[in-house]
């Protein structure tokens, strides 16, 4: 294990959009939260180098510090109640306990329980995203019922999207990601959840690989990505895609609703479903 950096800055709740969109567009991976106690809300973004967080420092102002491997997860609570609820078929926890686990596997035992605590890899399922990529994911698994499909996720972070396939029947998962701490992670969540051996982890960039048609063709295809790297892959979609195959996408703001969605319409691929969460949006559409 080794130290990571972070760099962090406080903004205040008017301007919280406006430093989204900023690090959305220079493509900076981020977190944020509040604290009860305080009045603006905390930026932070992690890198494995001090030289890279004191760039973003030179390059949006805040502060580095040092996060030692004791501190690389925050743990969940033991005994925490936080869990979120999709559709009639998945219950995701953040608790990280095995015993709290287990209680809550027996409380809703029709139910899939996924646990996946907070770590310094996108998607608890807690956010408004991977929320809404669930709740698709879901349906289109549904619709498939009784069938042989598979899943190629496409910036996967914690590998939740890719686990949660695979336990709702998809034969196999294909998680791509290029930040190889968060890959480590998600093959930890999958050997945590016993679907290590049907998911492959691929590092690498989503847009050269699905250019290059590198796995094949899915049922499905889901992206939670910043909009400008969805606009890119767009094009590249129908054809990593079967007919009648899903996309499912997320990480755009309200305000890039539209280019987004005339960029898929211009690669024949039209969203027809649309969940909005807060100032996030997650689309839903079928390769013709």
């Amino acid at each position: 294990m080794e130290t990571l950096f972070r760099w962090s800055k406080f903004v205040d709740e008017e301007h919280l959009e406006e430093w989204e969109a900023r690090l959305i567009m220079a493509e900076v991976v981020y977190t944020v939260e509040k604290q009860v106690n305080r009045k603006n809300w905390q930026i932070s973004s992690y890198s494995t180098t001090r030289e890279h967080a004191d760039e973003l420092r030179a390059l949006f102002g805040g502060g580095v510090t040092e996060v030692r491997p004791d501190d690389w997860q925050p743990a969940a609570e033991v005994g925490a109640k936080t869990r979120l609820k999709i559709r009639d078929t998945l219950v995701v926890t953040e608790a990280e306990d095995e015993a709290v686990w287990a209680s809550v596997k027996e409380e809703f035992p029709d139910r899939i329980v996924l646990s996946f605590p907070p770590q310094l890899a996108f998607g608890t399922g807690g956010h408004q995203t991977t929320a809404s990529c669930l709740r698709f994911l879901v349906d289109a698994a549904k619709t498939r019922e009784g069938e042989e499909w598979r899943l190629l996720d496409l910036g996967c972070g914690s590998g939740i999207l890719a686990v949660a396939a695979v336990l709702m029947g998809a034969r196999e998962a294909v998680a791509v990601e290029n930040d190889p701490l968060a890959l480590k992670y998600a093959r930890l969540n999958a050997e945590r959840h016993g679907v290590a051996d049907r998911i492959q982890y691929v590092e690498g960039d989503a847009i050269a690989l699905t250019a290059a048609c590198v796995f094949g063709q899915f049922e499905v295809v889901a992206a939670n990505l910043f909009s400008d790297l969805l606009i890119q892959l767009f094009p590249h979609f129908p054809h990593n895609l079967l007919a009648g195959g899903d996309v499912i996408v997320s990480g755009f703001l309200t305000s890039q609703t539209r280019s987004v969605t005339q960029r898929a319409e211009s690669a024949g691929l039209p969203l027809a479903d649309f969940q909005r969460r807060g100032k996030w949006i997650a689309a839903h559409g079928n390769k013709p």
